[in-house]
């Protein structure tokens, strides 16, 4: 009887161990319901976003709902931003709290799946250099990733791809512990088994955005039509499908944290010279073509056109709103912002907004110039009662002139700085070698400055002289202060000429 006892509770031992270890299994969330990014910019970003080098960042929340199991809980929430920042997530909608929360870095990569199959084996191909065929045959990995990969076959010891002919490694699964996508662990207890709808909130690294303006010139030559592009710029290898999308202009205090990086992520395969060891070659060589992890060997992507025209029917979003000091853009409707890339969508569309007409040329005071050209640039004012009246963030600018036959020819590109309401504007319009800008020293900090208009019109130039707070001195003359800068203004002739001489 006590044996018959004893057998019967090892088959319990037996049936249960493998119900136990059931109900440790994690509970994963493969993605979520519903998501909102809000994007901040790169503190000093300007001109074209390059995809490798993103210095903003986003605040990501996202909806999901849960399948919990009563007692202590291992949840796992895949799909999170390949550069979340752990120790920022809140989690909110967890009935027993969040006890403990980790980032998982050992992504499933070329190099991580050689660093979990050390020990284990793999089938290698290769060709076979007699007959040209492929042949396969079992191996061991001893050795890797770093910084090459050694293995152990029937015929000794080599290196992987250094034969010089094409080789393949075939494994037969994924190795425990590694994750296709980006995971967000946390460990709570939650009192009851039951369905619960959880919100997740966290900064991530690897967004950006930029304005980039439109401007079509009216025939006229007194008015323009002013649209805008808000581009969004995505460097995670994670989607964001129909996400609830803001912009934030303005500048946050920001300390830079250190970066979560993927465990063993990049393989490189260096190899001897075939041949010899010890001849004059270089001791070792890389091969053309490097096998990395994620976007370590991403091809550049196209650049966004900004200097297309406005979409004939664009959905414009509501004027910014007010954050502190800062300004909150919400794009009015779900987009799609995809893994590595970019997204435009309108940010504002104003028409016949008047300007004038200015020819500009910035002088270091005492600086020796012959006839310098002048920059062609139209000034706006960001007025309500002149067509505009709200926050501008920075960006490019492209301007063109509508022509008779209805189609456009572009004039000038620039950037432009953040600009409130009520403030002055410029847009650049090209340059102009009709306008020029002369001058030369006369004395110990003495300087002559002269402006000659080779036009069959009148125009008005603006010389800013120096730099903001340097003393300038006019002989005759009184000058005014723009964006700080002593900037000496005259309205010429058809073929007129003006001169100013200052002291510094």
């Amino acid at each position: 009887m006590a044996r018959w006892r004893s057998l019967a509770a090892m088959l319990s031992l037996l049936i249960s161990a493998p119900l136990a270890a059931a109900e440790q299994r994690p509970v994963v969330s493969k993605g979520p319901d519903r998501v909102s990014l809000t994007v901040y910019r790169a503190p000093n970003g300007r001109g074209a976003i390059n995809l490798r080098h993103l210095g903003g960042f986003a605040m990501v929340t996202e909806t999901r709902k849960v399948r919990l199991r009563r007692g202590r809980v291992e949840l796992h929430f895949e799909g999170v931003a390949e550069g979340i920042i752990p120790v920022s997530a809140v989690i909110e909608g967890l009935p027993g709290g969040t006890i403990e929360k980790n980032r998982d870095a050992r992504l499933l990569s070329p190099a991580s799946l050689i660093d979990g199959t050390l020990g284990r084996q793999v089938t290698v191909t290769r060709t076979d250099r007699a007959t040209g065929r492929k042949v396969s045959e079992e191996a061991t990995i001893v050795a890797g990733p770093q910084p090459g990969v050694v293995l152990r076959t029937a015929t000794g010891v080599e290196a992987l791809r250094c034969s010089g002919l094409p080789e393949m490694l075939q494994f037969g699964g994924v190795p425990p512990g590694l994750s296709s996508k980006p995971v967000l662990s946390v460990i709570t207890d939650s009192p009851s088994a039951r369905t619960v709808t959880v919100r997740l909130s966290y900064l991530a690294s690897d967004f950006d955005w930029r304005a980039s303006y439109v401007a079509t010139q009216a025939r006229d030559g007194r008015t323009l039509d002013l649209f805008a592009w808000l581009t969004l710029a995505n460097g995670n290898t994670q989607s964001f499908a129909n996400a609830e999308v803001n912009a934030v202009a303005g500048r946050l205090n920001r300390v830079i944290g250190p970066a979560v990086q993927a465990a063993a992520s990049a393989l490189r395969l260096v190899c001897y010279p075939l041949g010899t060891t010890t001849s004059d070659l270089p001791t070792r060589v890389r091969p053309e073509i490097v096998v990395t992890a994620s976007r370590g060997f991403m091809p550049p992507p196209p650049p966004m056109n900004i200097v297309s025209a406005a979409p004939p029917m664009p959905m414009v979003p509501a004027p910014p709103e007010d954050l502190g000091d800062l300004k909150l853009y919400r794009v009015p409707e779900a987009v799609t912002v995809s893994a590595l890339g970019q997204k435009q969508v309108a940010l504002l569309a104003r028409a016949d907004v008047p300007f004038e007409r200015r020819y500009r040329r910035a002088v270091y005071a005492g600086q020796q110039l012959d006839a310098a050209p002048t920059a062609v640039v139209l000034v706006l004012h960001n007025k309500s009662e002149d067509g505009l009246g709200l926050p501008l963030p920075a960006g490019s600018t492209a301007l063109y002139a509508a022509r008779r036959d209805g189609g456009r020819q572009l004039l000038g590109r620039g950037s432009l700085q953040d600009r409130a309401e009520g403030e002055t504007f410029r847009i650049a319009a090209g340059t102009s070698t009709q306008v020029s800008v002369t001058q030369k020293t006369t004395g110990p900090r003495q300087a002559l400055l002269s402006v000659t208009n080779a036009n069959r019109f009148p125009v008005q130039v603006e010389v800013p002289i120096g730099s903001a707070g340097q003393k300038i001195e006019a002989k005759g003359d009184v000058l005014a202060a723009v964006d700080g800068v002593i900037t000496w203004t005259q309205t010429l002739a058809p073929g007129g000429n003006a001169e100013l001489r200052y002291s510094f």
